[in-house]
């Protein structure tokens, strides 16, 4: 009878080993619940330049949104944004190639990183991944910097300080059509703490 206990022990042993089975860590960590259709009232998937007016001048102040042409052709000004939880002086651009949005950045000083960071998990949950990079200085200086990231099956938006200035931080809300587009691989990725008390000082 002792070789069926034998069998037995082994089985139950195969059996419990997806229990204790580490996950990939460049796995997305979780499903993006709150994965948004629009940011800040504009719509991710319509017709831009159809949904989007254009802003009456440059040196108005809109009330309502609308777009202002810079010198690149797909890449417009967004003005009339509505009133954010953080620290006045916020701006946003947008890119959008033959009238298809790919692309929304939000930036502002880098004194409302935290209060940013606040409002994001707020309205969209906490982030799915976060990656940490190094970032030179001018000076020469070194420091590690993180990216936070929440990743959708359209969208996907990261929240890191302004690597052309660190004095800003830059929320990118990239928007995908094909499920086949990727997105570029970030090293040292590591799954986000979903505790709520993300940190977001070391961003």
């Amino acid at each position: 009878m002792k070789p069926f206990i034998i069998l037995a022990v082994c089985a139950s042993l195969l059996s419990a080993a997806p229990a204790w089975a580490q996950p990939d860590l460049n796995e997305r960590s979780s499903t993006w619940l709150k994965e948004p259709n629009d940011f800040l009232g504009i719509d991710l998937h319509g017709d831009f330049t159809a949904q989007m007016p254009s802003c009456p001048d440059e040196s108005s102040s809109p009330k309502t949104l609308c777009r202002l042409a810079t010198s690149s052709p797909d890449r417009f000004e967004i003005r009339g944004l509505p009133y954010l939880p953080i620290s006045p002086g916020y701006g946003m651009v947008a890119v959008a190639p033959h009238g298809k949005l790919t692309e929304l950045v939000l930036s502002g000083s880098a004194n409302s990183l935290h209060l940013v960071g606040e409002m994001l998990t707020d309205k969209y949950g906490e982030p799915g991944v976060v990656t940490s990079r190094w970032i030179k200085m001018s000076s020469g200086a070194s420091f590690q910097s993180e990216v936070v990231k929440w990743e959708g099956e359209k969208v996907v938006m990261k929240f890191q300080r302004d690597e052309g200035d660190l004095s800003r931080y830059a929320v990118t809300v990239s928007v995908f059509t094909d499920a086949s587009e990727t997105l570029e691989i970030e090293e040292t990725a590591k799954p986000a703490t979903q505790d709520g008390n993300r940190d977001f000082s070391k961003i």
